[in-house]
C-alpha cells in the first residue's frame, strides 16, 4: 500500500517531502548536538568531539537531503545514489538496531532523535524508489560511493588525530568480523589497511541494495513507472 501512495504521489510530492526533511533534520541535529554539549558541559565533561561531530557514514543523510531536493546535475545524482542505496540500508539498520538506546533511555529526546533520524533515512530511500523517481541502476553503486568517500576525507583524519571511530574507519566497534580485524591489523601496524577495507565495503553493500531493487521491480507492484 506505502508503494502505491508513493507512486501516485508525483514529483511534486517528492519534491517536498525532500525539502521538509532537508530542513527538519538539520534542525534537529543541531538541537542535539547543544542539548548534548550543554549536558557535557554542565557535568565537567567537556565537548565530546570523540562521538558528536556529525562525520558518521549516516550523517550523510544532513548533508545529501539539500542537494536531493534542491540540487542539480551529477551531485544530486549523486546525492539521489546514496539515499537509496546505503542510506536505505542503513536506516533499516538504524531502526533494527536504534544505537541511540544504548545511551538514552526511550523517553528521551536522544532516543526519539535517533529513531525518527533512521526512520527518516529508510523512508526517504523508498519514497525515491517507490515514486519512480530514481530507478536501482548499476551506476548508482559508483555514485553513492562519491560522498562516502568525500565525508571520509574529512573523518578519516579525525579518527587518526583523536582515536575516534567516526564511519567505522579507525576500530569498526561493534560490528562483527571487521572489529577483529580492525584489532589484529593494528597489532601489526597496518590500521590503514583496515581503513581503506572497510570503506571500500560501500560498495558491495550499495550493489547488494540495487540487485534487491531491480529483482523486486518484477513484482508488478513495485513495477516500472517512468518519471512525470
Amino acid at each position: 500500500m506505502a508503494a502505491r501512495i508513493f507512486r501516485n504521489a508525483g514529483r511534486q510530492g517528492i519534491g517536498k517531502w525532500l525539502k521538509i526533511q532537508a530542513v527538519i533534520t538539520p534542525v534537529l541535529e543541531l538541537v542535539k548536538i547543544g542539548w548534548e554539549s550543554y549536558y557535557d558541559i554542565t557535568t565537567g565533561r567537556g565537548f565530546n568531539a570523540e562521538g558528536l561531530l556529525p562525520l558518521y557514514t549516516c550523517s550523510l543523510l544532513i548533508y545529501l537531503l539539500p542537494l536531493a531536493a534542491w540540487g542539480k546535475g551529477r551531485a544530486r545524482d549523486c546525492a539521489l545514489a546514496f539515499l537509496t542505496t546505503i542510506g536505505m540500508l542503513f536506516g533499516a539498520v538504524g531502526v533494527i538496531y536504534c544505537n541511540g538506546l544504548n545511551f538514552y533511555p526511550f523517553w528521551t529526546f536522544g532516543a526519539f532523535y535517533s529513531l525518527y533520524f533512521h526512520t527518516s533515512m529508510f523512508l526517504t530511500g523508498v519514497v525515491l524508489l517507490a515514486s519512480g523517481t530514481v530507478r536501482p541502476e548499476w551506476k548508482n553503486v559508483r555514485l553513492s560511493f562519491i560522498p562516502v568517500v568525500v565525508l571520509a576525507v574529512i573523518a578519516v583524519p579525525v579518527d587518526y588525530a583523536l582515536s575516534t571511530d567516526y564511519m567505522l574507519l579507525y576500530s569498526g566497534s561493534g560490528v562483527p568480523l571487521y572489529e577483529g580485524l580492525a584489532a589484529r591489523l593494528a597489532e601489526k601496524g597496518l590500521r590503514q589497511v583496515y581503513t581503506l577495507i572497510m570503506l571500500l565495503t560501500h560498495l558491495p553493500l550499495a550493489a547488494l541494495v540495487v540487485g534487491v531493487c531491480r529483482a523486486a521491480e518484477r513484482i508488478p507492484l513495485f513495477g516500472r513507472r517512468e518519471r512525470e
